[in-house]
């Protein structure tokens, strides 16, 4: 759902979406230089970089649940509407309606579980085998993605109320 530029809740989180997904986009370059880099020292001078795959694990965790918000508000996610084209537009908005709900619910039941995993992974320490990173840390902007995505969920849920369509 659109944000409606009189809507300040939906700008926000437009905004803060936005944000997320350049932090997602960084991430990404931080990526491929960390990449860069092991494939230079394994090339030139016979060694990677101790622990690369690991870097590049956690980094494309949390740039792809960073790109998530954003995708969602922008309705980016893939839709079949090969047989719905054809419905009438109540249907149509009873069906979407339907979807976001659901979405709220997986969404609300990632972010969750995913504090539960995050306060699991902080209080047995569980680390990486190589660089020994605390996993929790980089598990937090995975969470503050997945909240976000809740939130827009929500919203986008909600703000369909108002748009009912109405039968003539």
């Amino acid at each position: 759902m659109e944000p409606n530029p009189g809507n300040r809740v939906g700008l926000l989180l437009h905004k803060c979406s936005t944000y997320a997904a350049f932090f997602g986009g960084f991430t990404l370059v931080v990526l491929v230089a960390v990449n860069a880099a092991s494939i230079a020292g394994r090339t030139i001078i016979g060694s990677p970089l101790v622990g690369d795959f690991e870097l590049i694990e956690l980094g494309c965790a949390i740039a792809i649940s960073s790109f998530l918000p954003l995708c969602f508000l922008k309705k980016g996610n893939v839709t079949v509407d090969f047989f719905s084209a054809r419905f009438p537009e109540r249907l149509i908005y009873s069906l979407e309606s339907f979807t976001d709900f659901l979405f709220v619910v997986v969404a609300t039941s990632f972010s969750l579980r995913m504090t539960v995993g995050v306060q699991d992974f902080y209080k047995y320490g569980e680390e990486t085998m190589l660089l020994q990173i605390p996993i929790w840390i980089p598990f937090v902007p995975v969470l503050i993605a997945f909240y976000l995505l809740t939130a827009c969920a929500i919203y986008s849920l909600v703000s369909r109320c108002p748009q009912i369509p109405r039968i003539n």
